[in-house]
């Protein structure tokens, strides 16, 4: 039995909107796309009519902290310096009792889903986000997260991490990267590098993210120069356009590797990323809210770079909506189309996970990672730009052709 859905709208593979379609499920898999006349129907088959409603690829949410959920309403302090701020912040997550930080995971779970968002990306430090996602029905991949405070016994603590790497499986992915190109040696980084190229794993670091960042590797001085430099010389290369110089200079970042935020980064960098083809991940409001400076991304979009979305953590104010993100976004950039923007939290994040064959977009034999949406829409408008200008309601939420979310 098939279990097929009408919609007024669908988002097609191309990028069209196909008006009064139906898409056809089979186990986990999409079976048909196309107009409802077209699409064939069995008498066993459920049949969904979702109405005035809008069926899209899941979205695909880029870079989260789901452990550093048990600090939600923890707020920046003014006076506080970004690099003092993130410091507290992880030993806030560290001292939280586990129960605590599960708790709070599991939720975020919960909103996750109920945005919309069918696969999630997250950097773990403790290791505790892995044990609660292998469980649930997201989509995930998890990111452990490496950073090395003590130098003498960085080489220890990185052949222990790369040993106790958690297994893959069919639901859940793994991955492994230092928090900041500034969180390993260049020796630890290619250990790094060799480790994952041998097993094809998944690479991500936050790159170029703040002004301090910018200033500890071009200026040698400021709150983040001083922290690395408590128990050990300046470690690092001379890069006098920034932590980002510096990555491409010594070859620190491989090819697909998923660079987040590079919010001080240059037009010639955001090149390179390119032809490395190494998506860049953005989180537009946690950026704003942290007052850093925002990530060039009509420069970006110039250079052919592979754009993403994320959420990051605790400091982006509301959900982990991802159409918020794409509101905001809009907002800033009323000359990007909303079709262009789609593709931030569909397909390009897909490419990014080297999985475009299986989601990311509604296509015959694709997974059936599946969201409909409700939004107010005038009918002479393109229902695009008005969906990313509304405040939708997500109806349903379908993955591996399983409907997590019927609000229909």
């Amino acid at each position: 039995m098939e279990t097929i859905y009408f919609a007024k709208w669908i988002l097609l593979d191309s990028g069209e909107l196909l008006l009064n379609g139906a898409i056809s499920v089979s186990e986990n898999q999409i079976s048909a796309v196309g107009p409802r006349s077209k699409v064939r129907r069995g008498q066993k088959d459920r049949i969904v009519n979702l109405g005035d409603s809008l069926i899209l690829p899941g979205f695909i949410n880029m870079h989260t902290h789901l452990e550093e959920s048990v600090l939600r309403g923890v707020q920046k302090d003014p006076d506080e310096t970004f690099t003092t701020w993130d410091i507290k912040n992880r030993a806030r997550t560290r001292q939280a009792s586990p129960d605590a930080v599960k708790t709070s995971i599991k939720l975020k779970i919960r909103e996750l889903l109920a945005g919309g968002i069918t696969t999630v990306v997250d950097n773990s430090r403790l290791g505790y986000s892995y044990d609660i996602l292998k469980s649930e029905a997201i989509r995930s991949f998890v990111i452990t997260e490496i950073n090395i405070d003590d130098p003498t016994q960085e080489s220890e603590i990185l052949e222990k991490t790369i040993n106790s790497l958690p297994p893959a499986t069919s639901k859940i992915k793994t991955g492994i990267g230092p928090h900041g190109i500034y969180s390993l040696s260049k020796t630890a980084h290619q250990r790094l590098l060799s480790f994952i190229a041998e097993n094809d794993l998944l690479w991500t670091s936050h790159i170029a993210e703040s002004a301090e960042e910018l200033q500890a590797f071009s200026e040698k001085r400021g709150d983040l120069y001083f922290q690395l430099t408590r128990k050990q010389p300046w470690p690092y290369s001379d890069a006098s356009m920034g932590s980002m110089d510096y990555a491409l200079q010594n070859d620190l970042i491989p090819d697909g590797g998923i660079c987040i935020h590079c919010n001080y980064v240059n037009g010639s960098e955001l090149e390179y990323l390119a032809r490395k083809n190494a998506p860049v991940v953005i989180c537009h409001s946690y950026t704003q809210e942290l007052g850093h400076k925002g990530f060039p991304l009509d420069v970006a979009r110039n250079r052919n770079v592979l754009i993403c979305l994320g959420t990051e953590g605790i400091a982006a104010p509301g959900f982990m909506s991802l159409f918020d993100e794409l509101f905001w976004l809009k907002k800033a950039y009323p000359h990007i189309s909303a079709s262009e923007m789609l593709k931030w939290v569909t397909i390009n994040p897909a490419k990014a996970l080297r999985m475009e064959q299986q989601i990311g977009s509604l296509r015959e034999g694709k997974l059936a990672d599946i969201i409909a949406v409700r939004f107010a829409y005038d009918s002479t408008g393109d229902p695009l730009e008005e969906l990313l200008m509304a405040d939708p309601e997500i109806i349903a939420v379908i993955i591996d052709g399983e409907e997590i979310v019927s609000n229909y």
